[in-house]
């Protein structure tokens, strides 16, 4: 929505030989333009409207453009031919058109004009903000109406008339700002008028009821007429004073109220000349009357938003992420900095750090207050500060004067209760002052500050003690301090034993201290809590502050950080942290694969190195270690630990005489990513097969889903003799314990492999994926001779018919049942001849070694191999 003023309608009325009849030169911009550039560099996802190609005006949103980008952005017009306008008396030259601005501090927005002979650019135009609302540039809805100040041409040479250009031109300066939109502009010329415009227009020393309204002359006027209206209301062109100087304080304001404000030079027998404003102000609040306290209870609380202005106090911000926030007492986005259901029992304040730059800095500011009716004024709040690291809080007066501060981390847990603050402002006693809460950043998310209940009130009779610190702190002693806010010099102490479960008695401890101190006679390694409070003399005492709580160092510090380096399979370096001043330990080593368990007893005593070197240890076993330090007179520190480490599994070459076969990670280890092993085991005597019965498998080694692990199994010495594959197909067997094995995978939990290969070996290749180390399996070996029969023993003969593609048998009785397997034990046909001869079909099984096990009707039974 553009403000349309009478100032538009008084300037065409009025200009006179300032418009002039013919106006030689009348150019709008006529965006988009393609005869325009764009230039500068900036984030090219800050430009909402560019109007050298689809925008009717020209926006930037710095906001958009993000933090850390540093943007300058330049519009510039084509040559623009002065000359014309020149000859013509038209030596006027200036740039109208309607802008929206919400600049943030420190970035420039400006209308610039070129010096073709000195090829300089110039400002004839810096605009200053008209909005605090993000949408209004992005969508240039709130415009205002601008005239640059005036061009002189009248003195440029030929060169500087045909080379002039004008631009748009916006720098961020490095900052981190909001944006604008300028819509697009007209040029035009005019005569010189007798009376020229005052310019820039301000508004300082702004009080409730007054202020100086200034500007600046533009020709040789001495006095000058002024309009003062409510904002929005149209000027009526009859002054409000006249003659006026420069500045002119204006008075009898009515508090609260904004205000516009319109000017125009008198030049005595030059006649007067155009009106040029508003320029607009809105007066103070009118002074509060101590005493006043202000709870925010009724602000308006929008959670994540920084606070502009509300019941009089208000906000500056030098960092978009650093501001303070009014928060509803159930926000507890603030994390350790509050609410506190004792003293926030609606809204309070907090600083909002998150992704803040150090030295950022909020500032909150109070109204005007009038000290006159307190005798002994001061300013009490209340405040909590907690975080691994944070800034500062000031208390300035007037602007000026810092009258308090607090720096740094508040309290060591961010449970401990918020603060209580007494400032004495005696110095401005029968004065009207301002507070401002102004809050530094740390450049951490954990710096949030938070403040309730500013109260502007009579000084304590004898006021409570804050900001409580333990400092130097020992085994024994500890440094105990506060801030004094009245006048006390003596103090009492209250030192409660958390450890020992006391609690506060209002009691004190020790009467009449000095600031700070020392407590002596503590207990090592003690939680403790302190309360203090003042004696202001006369038996006047100040209420209880506290507790602030720490604790005293141990005698004989426990050791920390354990560690266990270059393990080997008997021998280990076990370190640790020493936190003392010890120079000898005492180590218990426990053998968890043995079922040992700590007793607090030394496996080794007065070590004296460390790391220290365990020795006699046994492979693949599961250990873990206790240190304690030895302080000597001191005595010995607690246990530390335990920590728990395994010794490596050393493989043993699988044989019939080792009896079990592991994987490499032993039984008590893990075999390790990327791993491929080949093992060999054969049998001790020449004729004798070996046989694998696999008895364990962890359950995370399940191949039902895929297979990352696994072993291809060759019937021979090595890994090129024949596979024994798993009954879905492949040559790999995954690790199965559900009996559900994938595609191309076999179940080898609970199964054994034979070998058939006349040397009896068995020749095993592992795998494993790259991602995780896992358990493996466990598998028992023998070796036993293959059984053999002759014909006549078993009854029988046997042959595979390759034509028909069976296993063909005759026997000299009937033949009950015939039943062929493969080498690990499933059955691939049968059939029941019950005649002298018969055969089993073999179907489309792959050829390879089979075992059938052939019945006849006199019950005996035999098993035979054959080849495929």
């Amino acid at each position: 929505m553009k403000k349309i003023t009478l100032k538009i309608f008084m300037i065409m009325c009025l200009l006179g030989t300032y418009v002039g009849v013919s106006q030689t030169l009348n150019q709008p911009a006529n965006w988009p333009n393609a005869a325009w550039t764009l230039s500068g560099t900036y984030t090219a996802g800050g430009l909402l409207g560019d109007p050298t190609t689809t925008g009717a005006s020209f926006i930037f949103d710095d906001d958009a453009a993000g933090n850390g980008s540093s943007d300058n952005i330049i519009a510039t017009s084509p040559v623009i031919d002065l000359t014309a306008a020149s000859m013509a008396g038209e030596t006027w030259i200036t740039v109208s058109g309607n802008f929206t601005y919400y600049p943030l501090g420190g970035d420039v927005l400006a209308i610039e004009v070129y010096d073709a002979d000195a090829m300089t650019w110039s400002a004839i135009q810096t605009f200053t903000g008209n909005t605090t609302t993000v949408a209004d540039y992005q969508n240039c809805t709130i415009s205002e109406a601008y005239t640059s100040s005036v061009l002189d041409i009248s003195g440029f040479t030929a060169g500087q008339l045909s080379g002039f250009q004008y631009r748009v031109s916006y720098d961020d300066q490095a900052g981190w700002q909001y944006g604008w939109c300028i819509e697009s502009p007209t040029i035009t010329s005019a005569a010189p008028p007798s009376c020229i415009d005052p310019s820039m227009l301000t508004a300082s020393n702004v009080t409730d009821t007054s202020a100086d309204l200034g500007w600046t002359e533009g020709g040789t006027a001495m006095v000058w007429d002024v309009e003062i209206v409510t904002n929005g209301t149209p000027p009526t062109g009859t002054p409000t004073a006249s003659t006026a100087m420069n500045p002119y304080a204006a008075s009898g304001l009515t508090a609260e109220t904004a205000y516009d404000f319109y000017v125009r030079a008198d030049c005595g027998p030059g006649g007067t000349s155009n009106w040029v404003g508003p320029l607009t102000f809105t007066t103070n609040c009118a002074p509060i009357n101590a005493p006043y306290v202000e709870d925010f209870e009724t602000f308006t609380a929008t959670p994540g938003v920084a606070f502009v202005s509300e019941n009089c106090w208000g906000a500056t911000n030098t960092g978009a992420s650093y501001f303070w926030e009014s928060a509803l007492g159930s926000d507890t986005s603030s994390g350790g900095t509050g609410p506190s259901p004792t003293i926030t029992t609606g809204n309070y304040f907090f600083t909002e750090a998150s992704g803040s730059s150090i030295g950022d800095v909020a500032e909150l500011n109070s109204p005007l207050v009038d000290l006159t009716p307190l005798t002994d004024p001061a300013l009490t709040f209340n405040y909590h500060m907690f975080g691994g690291q944070i800034g500062t809080l000031d208390v300035v007066v007037n602007g000026t004067t810092t009258v308090w501060t607090l720096s740094g981390q508040q309290q060591a847990t961010e449970t401990t209760p918020w603060e209580l603050a007494v400032v004495d402002l005696a110095a401005y006693a029968g004065q009207q002052i301002t507070v401002t809460f102004r809050a530094t950043g740390a450049g951490t998310f954990e710096g949030d500050i938070a403040i309730d209940n500013p109260s502007f009130t009579e000084l304590p009779a004898c006021p409570t003690p804050n900001a409580l610190s333990a400092t130097n702190v020992t085994d024994t002693t500890a440094d105990l301090g506060w801030m004094e806010n009245g006048t006390a010099t003596l103090w009492d102490i209250e030192i409660v034993d958390i450890t020992g479960g006391g609690m506060a008695t209002g009691t004190p401890t020790v009467t009449g201290v000095t600031n700070p101190y020392t407590a002596t006679g503590l207990t090592q390694n003690n939680d403790y809590c302190f309360y203090v409070r003042a004696d202001c003399g006369g038996g006047t005492l100040s209420a209880w502050a506290g507790p602030f709580c720490f604790t005293t160092l141990e005698t004989c510090p426990t050791p920390s950080a354990l560690t266990a380096t270059n393990i080997m399979e008997t021998t280990a370096d076990l370190g640790w942290t020493e936190n003392g001043v010890a120079t000898t330990w005492n180590i218990e080593l426990v053998d968890v694969t043995a079922g040992g368990s700590a007793t607090g007893t030394p496996t080794v005593s007065g070590v004296m190195t460390n790391p220290y070197n365990a020795t006699g240890l046994v492979g693949d076993n599961s250990y873990q270690f206790y240190v304690q330090a030895d302080c000597g007179v001191d005595g010995t520190s607690a246990w530390a630990g335990p920590f728990s480490f395994n010794t490596p599994y050393v493989a043993v070459p699988p044989d019939c005489t080792n009896g079990i076969f592991l994987d490499s990670g032993g039984s008590a280890g893990n075999y390790s990513d990327n791993e491929n092993i080949t093992y060999t085991i054969c049998p001790d005597m020449a004729g004798d097969a070996v046989n694998v019965e696999f008895t364990f498998f962890s359950t995370e080694n399940n191949g039902a889903a895929a297979c990352y692990d696994g072993l291809t199994i060759h019937d021979g010495p090595d890994n090129t003799a024949p596979t024994i594959d798993p009954a879905g197909g492949g040559t790999i067997w995954c690790f199965d314990r559900n009996d559900m094995p994938a595609v191309g995978t076999g179940d080898l939990q609970g199964m054994t492999i034979v070998s058939s290969d006349p040397s009896g070996c068995l020749t095993f290749v592992f795998t494993s994926d790259g991602s995780v180390q896992r358990p493996g399996w466990e598998a028992n070996i023998t070796c036993a001779p293959l059984s053999i029969e002759s014909a006549e023993v078993r009854g029988f003969v046997h042959y595979v018919d390759t034509v028909n593609n069976a296993f063909v048998v005759n026997a000299q009785s009937t033949i009950a049942s015939i039943e062929v397997y493969n080498l690990v034990g499933q059955m691939i046909t049968t059939s029941k001849p019950n005649a002298a001869a018969g055969e089993a079909n073999l179907g489309s099984v792959k050829n390879g070694v089979f075992f059938a096990r052939v019945t006849l009707e006199n019950g005996r039974t035999s098993v035979v191999k054959f080849v495929k």
